[in-house]
């Protein structure tokens, strides 16, 4: 029995082969491409499949798919998450069929597919991930009416900051950006998936993010933008160092076959602040799979001016002469109604001005159905101009009055060079493998010059131009990363697994400026009340002493699994190791799931510890500047200023080498979707940050314990320095609503309502070392000021509340911001100089008409109601009545109401 048992089976078997053999033979294949209607642009991971049938697949890296199918009537279904999904009815004879699918993009703002915190080869929209991720469309940010990205994202990311800084040197010209109010360098900003280079500046001013650097956004042409996706949790176990806060996605466009052109003009209310934009774009195809886009961007922006009216001494001082204050102000003011001087207007307390040309070009290129290039090219220039503190004619040592008798009002011109070419390789292996190898490098290059100032200590032969010097950053990365799902192989409705590594060289430089702009030329032995200010006012040039160029590297891997263990069950978790070569390495791990409670309910929830290394500008950068200073031997030339973390000076005060900064941040959150028309997402979070790095107080000589110290460096006279000092716990909630609804074809009503609540706080002291008891220096290290600027300096709320109402050819868009309180703290014990100021709400209008179909056309007014914030109280902390409004703490600037127009050709 068992032997006809066994031919029967074998007689079956034949029987099964020969069949599929003949349905091989006489089977026909459907085949074609799928791609985005809108772009062109070939779609990976679409899901084709035949109705009624077990044939299926996903199309390859070109958008292809092909399946084999008998003659009849069929149904095909295509879709992908972030597209409508398309069924198309097809009949197949003897022949193959050749049927290509245009799939349209889903317009549901919190439903698009996202590429950030997720390795997965299943494509998930941003109410799937386990991480709370916001997606910005292009149209999305320039419905805001600003001109630059930070200030785009500012309008529409609650959790996301950025506002332009005055009277602060180089941080004048680039804006801080920060993320659940953290620092600038504890987000990372990733261009096309891939990681963008921070800039060569680090802000040692006193605004947001002192002793921080952070990545430049404006950098990137807005007319380039495709999305913008901000991830909302850590993720340096995925991405690497920086990613604490979360993640900062810029995606390019792909589309072929449009030229897009837009035209941006604006005014402050006040009549100054005018602004310019313009920005094309235009998308071909290369051959028959590839694509080639081309976008350019040219901004500019004049200055603003809120200055206050000057009320101190400007030729005279109030004791000159013997003479009583009173008869001295009487003189002072005949000599300036004399001279034509102006109290009002003297300083420049406003937006910088700033000229802006960007250029990037998008490629991809199939090399074969299954493999493709990629390239991405980006080169920005901005020239900028800002100018600092007034030199007055009664300030002698700073003064020369044969050059400038009524005084000067210096200006710092930068020259930022900013390139990126990044360019790779992906594609699918025979086994189903996804890889992608890929090589980046980005650099950014800040030139300083000074003008319309002088180095007082060369007398009236002192130039009056200088050239300071330039801070460069060049940063070179390598990835290979490897994704597989083995889904089938375990039995699974997904399991992927993610590999990858990366090697990535850093350099970091300071050229010197020329000597004029630093150097000390007073006289030896001259009296300490006669001695010049040395050096180019309002910025000194950086000396050959300062002057380095140092390089690194950075070797790391990660390991990244991702599952579907139910249909109600995502597990995702990860681990990355880097090691530095020059402080050592890290290992960030992270743990996150997603419950499925119902298809209109989910919870989610993460862990992480992550990390941020040292930026190369936090360990090297010094600015050192020459002093004079009597001795009982005469006058001795000594330094003071920034000493760079591996100095000599820094080893005597006992600053340990830098070391990375840790975290841990735990989030938990729902997702709800109660009706195709709403969506809910609420997230709370907490972030522990440990070793923070800041940039100290100056210790002075003068002090004995400080004296002490520097015996061994008699031509030094103080210093400061960057050191890991402080702990911090940010807690925060995340509430997202949306609600969009369609009336009819041709009208439709877009809802939200978002809000970020965030409270960080300092935990303990200040670390300090054997040689700086907390005594003596805990103050010095880590004043209240600047304790004041981490837990008080950014809003610790925004609540933003827009509509967006389209009837046929015409649009309405109406929201509304409020930024809640913020505080500029007093380094001393006079509390009442302590400065806290009110939440504000700024409301932007605009309407949108389209009167043909390639244009439209946008009026509109930000701030609309012309909200400023609220005037420093204590007189001692404006500057001499200089300042009206905070440079220390700002919510959202201070230029008041800004009206414009915008045109948009798509053809």
């Amino acid at each position: 029995m068992s032997k006809s048992l066994s031919s029967t089976k074998i007689f079956y078997s034949v029987l099964f082969f020969v069949s599929l053999l003949c349905f091989e033979s006489f089977a026909q294949r459907v085949r074609g491409r799928v791609f985005d209607a809108s772009s062109g642009r070939p779609l990976l991971g679409a899901s084709v499949t035949v109705e009624n049938n077990t044939m299926g697949m996903n199309t390859s890296i070109t958008g292809q798919y092909s399946l084999r199918i008998g003659t009849g009537i069929y149904r095909l279904r295509v879709s992908m998450v972030g597209y409508q999904t398309t069924i198309l009815s097809f009949r197949i004879g003897t022949a193959d069929l050749a049927m290509d699918v245009p799939l349209q993009a889903s317009f549901d703002a919190l439903g698009e597919v996202v590429v950030i915190g997720s390795r997965s080869t299943t494509s998930r929209s941003n109410t799937d991930t386990p991480a709370p991720i916001d997606t910005f469309t292009g149209d999305n940010l320039m419905a805001t009416g600003q001109t630059e990205p930070t200030q785009m994202l500012n309008f529409v990311a609650p959790s996301f900051n950025s506002a332009r800084q005055t009277v602060a040197d180089g941080t004048d010209h680039i804006d801080p950006a920060t993320l659940r109010g953290l620092g600038p360098d504890q987000v990372l900003v990733l261009i096309n998936g891939k990681r963008r280079h921070t800039t060569a500046l680090v802000n040692v001013n006193g605004t947001v993010g002192r002793g921080s650097v952070g990545t430049d956004l404006n950098a990137i042409p807005t007319a380039a933008i495709e999305r913008i996706e901000v991830l909302r949790d850590g993720a340096a176990a995925q991405y690497g160092s920086d990613a604490i806060g979360g993640i900062v996605n810029v995606v390019m466009k792909e589309e072929v076959g449009r030229t897009s052109l837009t035209a941006h003009a604006g005014k402050t209310y006040a009549g100054d602040g005018g602004t310019m934009q313009y920005g094309l774009y235009h998308g071909f195809k290369i051959g028959k799979e590839g694509h080639m886009s081309v976008a350019a961007d040219y901004r500019f922006r004049q200055p603003t001016n809120r200055v206050g009216s000057y009320t101190g001494f400007v030729y005279r001082t109030a004791t000159q002469d013997g003479k009583t204050e009173a008869e001295n102000r009487r003189l002072d003011d005949a000599l300036i109604q004399q001279n034509g001087f102006s109290r009002e207007n003297n300083m420049a307390v406003g937006n910088s001005q700033v000229q802006n040309l960007g250029v990037l070009v998008n490629v991809g290129l199939p090399i074969t159905k299954a493999t493709e290039f990629y390239l991405t090219a980006n080169y920005n220039y901005r020239h900028g101009q800002a100018a600092g503190f007034y030199r007055y004619p009664n300030q002698t040592r700073q003064v020369d009055l044969t050059l400038y008798p009524n005084g000067f009002l210096p200006e710092i011109h930068s020259a930022i060079n900013d390139r990126s070419v990044l360019m790779g390789v992906q594609g699918v292996s025979q086994n189903g493998w996804r890889y992608d190898l890929s090589n980046v490098y980005g650099g950014n290059s800040f030139k300083f010059d000074v003008k319309k100032s002088m180095n007082a200590s060369l007398g009236a032969s002192s130039p009056q131009n200088f050239y300071a010097g330039t801070l460069v950053f060049n940063q070179n990365t390598t990835n290979l990363n490897l994704a597989k799902d083995f889904a089938e192989e375990i039995g699974l409705q997904s399991f992927n697994v993610a590999l990858g590594g990366e090697f990535r060289l850093d350099n970091y430089q300071i050229i010197a400026g020329e000597e004029a702009s630093y150097s000390n030329n007073n006289p030896p032995n001259t009296p300490s009340a006669n001695l010049k200010a040395a050096g180019a006012q309002v910025f000194p040039g950086f000396q050959p002493a300062n002057a380095l160029n140092k390089t690194r590297s950075i070797y790391g891997g990660y390991l990244d699994v991702e599952t579907d263990l139910t249909e109600w069950l995502l597990v995702s978790a990860a681990a990355r190791y880097e090691n530095y070569s020059d402080f050592g390495n890290n290992l960030a791990t992270k743990v996150a799931a997603r419950i499925k409670i119902s298809e209109a309910f989910a919870l989610r929830g993460n862990y992480s510890n992550g990390f941020r290394a040292p930026s190369m500008h936090q360990r090297y950068f010094s600015a050192v500047s020459t002093v004079f200073v009597n001795s009982p031997t005469g006058l001795v030339p000594l330094q003071q200023g920034t000493f760079n973390n591996e100095s000599p000076v820094a080893q005597a005060f006992g600053i340990p080498s830098l070391k990375a900064e840790t975290s841990r941040s735990y989030s938990v959150g729902i997702t709800a979707r109660p009706t195709n028309a709403l969506n809910v997402t609420i997230d709370a979070y907490e972030i522990n940050i440990q070793d923070r790095i800041v940039l100290t107080g100056s210790f002075p000589k003068s002090t004995p314990a400080v004296g002490r110290l520097l015996a061994a460096f008699p031509d030094v006279n103080s210093a400061v320095f960057f050191t890991n000092a402080i702990s911090t716990r940010t807690r925060g909630l995340d509430v997202i609503v949306a609600y969009g609804t369609k009336f009819n074809k041709n009208t439709s009503l877009d809802l939200t309502a978002a809000t970020n609540f965030n409270q960080t706080n300092i935990i303990g002291d200040a670390q300090t070392t054997d040689k700086l008891p907390a005594a003596d220096f805990a103050n010095v290290l880590f004043n209240r000021e600047e304790r004041g600027r981490i837990e008080q300096g950014q809003p610790r709320n925004k609540i933003m509340v827009s509509g967006n109402l389209k009837v046929g050819i015409v649009g309405l868009m109406v929201r509304a911001t409020r930024f809640g309180e913020v505080a500029a703290l007093f380094n001393g014990t006079d509390l009442t100089r302590d400065e806290y100021f009110s939440p504000k709400t700024i409301t932007d209008v605009s309407l949108m008409v389209k009167p043909i179909r390639i244009m439209t056309l946008t009026v509109g007014a930000n701030n609309v109601l012309d909200v400023y914030p609220d005037q420093i109280q204590n007189p001692l902390n404006a500057s001499d009545g200089r300042f009206v409004y905070s440079r220390n703490a700002t919510q959202f600037g201070f230029n008041g109401g800004y009206y414009f127009v915008n045109l948009a050709v798509n053809f």
